[in-house]
């Protein structure tokens, strides 16, 4: 059995461990986490094997995959090599933890310890010293679902009680979404709600960043557990999240850090009621509001560009008999539409017929010529805080604190409101984000500025400011520089 993770390795130099492509060398060079920082911990032992906590026991056995999917591996010598495709008898590390929320990796073979700085990265050290010693950077993008695996429930924010529970079988909405919050400093981890609230150690949702609210990080064969100053674990075991004291962590306390995949509500431009998914039922758009029914996963054929929506019960928007819209359990054919964008509205396309609309509600597919096509706005529901992140890095404020740049080390999470037209305002504390004369975007304004989203893969978006696409580039510039879609940057969210 193998279980992965992804991370930054960062020495004690403030420095990530970088797969370089020339002849697959290794060192650590590394300024910020960009995809030749990142590093598959590839676990081989079963999970609860290897649990040892901090300081503890003969560590995890695991495979260390760079981003060129090469093994790193150590030889009786000390030099390190990352030019294998398969694993072999000097790839084995064992992980070993430290109080202090460091890691150390032990080469299994020669019982030498991986360390080094620069160029001079080596397999040699008989102990693991500071220099032997690395931190790791979570490497997934910080919108996030949390699974307990012990009790096979996603962790979601409960708005009135003020606290996180772990009890929906499934991530669905807004209030399952958790954003991860790292603090480049004291390399430590918050947990925030939609609201920007962080968890702290008691289980209270708080507003500001503090001791209480940060944890280090543990891994445990692909599974984390995150650690406060008092060495108590944040667990799931009491009804709210918050920390207990235990030697080490339990079932209870251990998570996955699932993908968030974006979730969206369909309203029908003309009526501005929305469409609503319950299983063997023909579809209408006639809900006044948006619960679980009106709420569908956006799944995306990144081959063909056609998507698919998977409503609350696990059924599909489908194409059935006599060209009606309706619920089905498979995910056929008849399940994958064309969006075909126009401005921020929708049209929905499958086949050579489009979705329309009868004045009850019911939704059908017609051909172009027979009638009127219906508008639907697209609106993404699951993302109250939107974090941009694109090769370039992530969006993020400008050292004068007034426009927003692109290539980033550290994200800027942007609130969400949708206008009754269907266009995005996004804003960043009081002020909201706004197009200058020269194409860049401010965060100056009073006032909202309208914005589109376009979806564009299983993970990213592109945004449309006025009559133009944003590019991140990769100076740092966040402008409305391309004149169409295929030349803006995708961002993933």
């Amino acid at each position: 059995m193998t279980v992965s993770l992804e991370f930054g390795l960062v020495n004690a130099a403030n420095r990530y461990l970088t797969a370089e492509p020339f002849r697959f060398q290794v060192a650590a060079t590394g300024k910020q986490l960009k995809p030749r920082q990142v590093w598959v911990l590839q676990f081989v032992c079963p999970h609860g094997a290897g649990a040892a906590g901090p300081g503890e026991g003969a560590g995890q056995k695991l495979h260390l995959i760079s981003a060129l999917k090469r093994y790193l591996a150590a030889d009786p010598n000390g030099k390190v090599t990352c030019d294998q495709d398969k694993p072999g008898p000097q790839t084995f590390f064992l992980l070993h933890q430290y109080p202090d929320g460091k890691v150390s990796f032990q080469n299994e073979q020669s019982k030498r310890y991986l360390g080094g700085a620069e160029e001079n990265v080596t397999c040699f050290a008989q102990a693991a010293t500071e220099t032997e010693k690395w931190t790791l950077h979570l490497a997934v993008h910080p919108n996030v679902a949390m699974y307990n695996p012990n009790r096979k429930r996603y962790v979601r924010c409960d708005e009135k009680a003020g606290v996180l529970r772990c009890d929906r079988d499934m991530p669905w909405g807004a209030e399952s979404v958790i954003t991860i919050y790292y603090d480049f400093k004291l390399k430590k981890y918050g947990l925030r709600n939609g609201a920007g609230k962080l968890l702290a150690a008691n289980g209270s949702l708080v507003s500001d960043i503090g001791p209480e609210t940060l944890y280090s990080l543990e891994v445990n064969s692909g599974l984390v557990a995150l650690r406060d100053d008092e060495g108590k674990y944040l667990s799931v075991r009491e009804g709210g999240m918050k920390t207990v004291k235990m030697d080490k962590p339990g079932r209870d306390e251990l998570f996955s850090m699932e993908s968030s995949p974006a979730q969206v509500s369909l309203r029908s431009f003309s009526t501005n009621k929305f469409i609503c998914c319950r299983p063997g039922a023909d579809l209408y758009a006639n809900a006044m509001a948006v619960g679980n029914t009106e709420i569908f996963q956006l799944l995306f054929d990144n081959a063909t560009k056609k998507v698919c929506f998977r409503g609350y019960c696990g059924t599909y928007m489908s194409l059935g008999p006599n060209d009606c819209i309706v619920s089905n359990s498979k995910q056929d054919n008849n399940v994958w539409f064309d969006l075909q964008y126009q401005d921020q509205k929708v049209m929905l396309r499958i086949g050579d017929k489009y979705v329309s609309m009868r004045p009850n509600g019911q939704l059908l597919a017609i051909p172009k010529v027979a009638g009127k096509i219906e508008d639907f706005l697209l609106l993404l529901v699951n993302r109250p805080l939107l974090v941009l992140h694109s090769d370039a890095g992530y969006v993020g404020l400008c050292s004068d604190l007034r426009r927003l740049e692109g290539n980033c080390v550290s994200y800027v999470a942007s609130s969400l409101s949708l206008t009754e037209e269907g266009y995005y305002n996004f804003q960043i504390g009081s002020k909201y984000w706004a197009l200058e004369k020269d194409g860049q975007i401010a965060i100056t304004n009073d006032r909202p500025t309208n914005f589109t989203i376009q979806f564009a893969s299983s993970n990213c978006l592109i945004i449309r400011a006025g009559n133009r696409f944003l590019v991140a580039e990769q100076g740092g510039r966040l402008i409305a520089g391309a004149s169409d879609a295929s030349g803006a940057t995708l961002f993933h969210y």
